[in-house]
């Protein structure tokens, strides 16, 4: 056994002052030993049992402790100085993790202070150069110790049992790690009252963004909030259908019952959105009277077609892709709950209300001239397209870059991904944040 010493004489001031004795110096290993992954969970006799097999080793600003691929006979708990760590992978360094030593702790309060402890046990080859970037010292234990000691049942299990909470711990903070794919999504408990609350809220919103962009097609301005008395109880239905129907057949279709779960999948994922194309309909009616002079029973059926293709996108994105994207995000980025429900449903209301803006400009534009063909509709999107392009290209290629324009980047898509991204997080974050309440009637679920 290797008696402990004073780390030699060093220009820090600290080093200089600090008279240590043999039970001062295992008393600051045990706290580092306390901060490492495989002994956090060790008893306070286990811990002076390895602390008494350490040694004390000073290190000087500049020195490589470790290069990439050297055997990892020692582990180092780094008790002052800094430690830069890098990888080299195809001729270029890349830093590891953030600095070891004297750094900011983390939220559990502990600071980055083992290096190698978990390649020792076998000498495996070192990870990653560990260069020091100040003076310090650190505590050693050497391969052949540990090996010895794990001999002893008790310290194997103290061990193991440190390892098995730093698993658990960092799986908890990998939960983004979750990749549940898009159309396996299950669906999160809601509830009637909460969705219904949620789209009353919303269908204002959605009114007047949709009264802007119909004057964006049309270039007439109408009310911002028409027949109201229609909107808000069809919106209510509408959004309550599709939470609903979402929940309702998750709990009754299996698709890894059927030979082609993906396809049923995908089924499932599209009906809600055709389910509720006639209310939409309905929706979309109230908007439009200031150019269609038709009534409303009648006026509701115009650009159905096109209309049942957004809706499908848009309950897809509301359900599936709002949760697909809420999953993916880091926890690291995002804790809070709310915010991550919110962050989800942007990414998913921008893509879903940029895929949709097509079908929904022909759709709303049939609505409001139904005399006109969705051909002639899209010709006449080209044409304002085309005005914008300039006049120096030739006339085929003008046509080309328009008729790609129209597609690629319509008209108002801007307004239309800003009234989907905030439809989104209100219906969303409204109905997460009700969910813990006490409300008396709930959707059927599958949970």
């Amino acid at each position: 056994r290797r008696p402990f010493c004073p780390p030699p004489p060093s220009s820090s001031s600290s080093t200089e002052t600090m008279p240590l004795t043999k039970k001062e110096h295992q008393d600051e290993a045990m706290r580092l030993l306390r901060q490492s992954s495989m002994f956090h969970a060790c008893s306070e006799e286990t811990l002076r049992r390895i602390a008494s097999e350490m040694d004390l080793q000073r290190f000087e600003k500049g020195e490589t402790l470790l290069e990439q691929g050297w055997p990892q006979t020692k582990a180092f708990f780094i008790a002052d100085g800094q430690i830069r760590r890098e990888r080299v992978v195809n001729d270029q360094s890349h830093q590891v993790v953030d600095m070891f030593g004297n750094t900011d702790p983390d939220k559990f309060g502990n600071r980055k202070i083992a290096i190698g402890a978990l390649h020792v046990l076998h000498s495996e080859p070192a990870f990653a150069n560990a260069k020091c970037h100040s003076a310090g010292y650190m505590y050693t234990l050497e391969a052949t110790v540990l090996k010895r000691l794990l001999c002893d049942g008790a310290f194997s299990q103290e061990v193991v049992q440190s390892l098995a909470v730093e698993v658990r711990r960092q799986a908890n903070q990998v939960r983004w790690l979750m990749r549940t794919p898009l159309l396996e999504q299950r669906p999160k408990k809601t509830n009637v009252i909460s969705v219904g609350i949620a789209a009353a809220i919303e269908s204002f919103y959605r009114s007047g963004l949709n009264a802007a962009m119909n004057a964006r097609l049309s270039g007439h301005w109408g009310k911002l909030f028409p027949n109201m008395h229609i909107q808000c109880p069809a919106r209510i239905l509408y959004i309550n259908g599709f939470k609903g129907l979402r929940q309702y057949l998750d709990s009754q279709v299996k698709p890894e019952e059927y030979s082609s779960p993906n396809l049923v999948r995908l089924g499932l994922s599209f009906t809600p959105g055709i389910v509720m194309t006639p209310l939409s309909s309905v929706l979309e009616a109230s908007n439009a009277g200031h150019m269609n002079p038709e009534p409303i029973t009648s006026r509701w059926m115009r650009g159905t077609m096109w209309r049942m293709v957004r809706e499908v996108i848009f309950g897809i994105g509301l359900n599936q892709m709002s949760d697909y994207w809420e999953e993916r995000i880091p926890t690291t980025m995002i804790e809070s709950e709310a915010l991550r429900t919110a962050a989800g449903s942007m990414v998913a209301g921008v893509i879903a209300g940029y895929l949709s803006h097509i079908p929904h400009n022909l759709s709303t534009l049939k609505l409001m001239t139904p005399s006109k063909s969705y051909g002639q509709h899209l010709q006449a999107l080209v044409a304002q397209s085309e005005s914008r392009i300039p006049t120096s290209l030739s006339p085929a290629t003008r046509k080309a870059v328009a008729t790609g324009a129209a597609l690629l980047f319509p008209r108002a898509v801007v307004i239309r991904t800003a009234q989907i991204v905030g439809s989104f997080i209100i219906l969303n974050g409204t109905i997460n944040g009700l969910k813990y309440a006490e409300l008396p009637t709930s959707i059927p679920t599958a949970f």
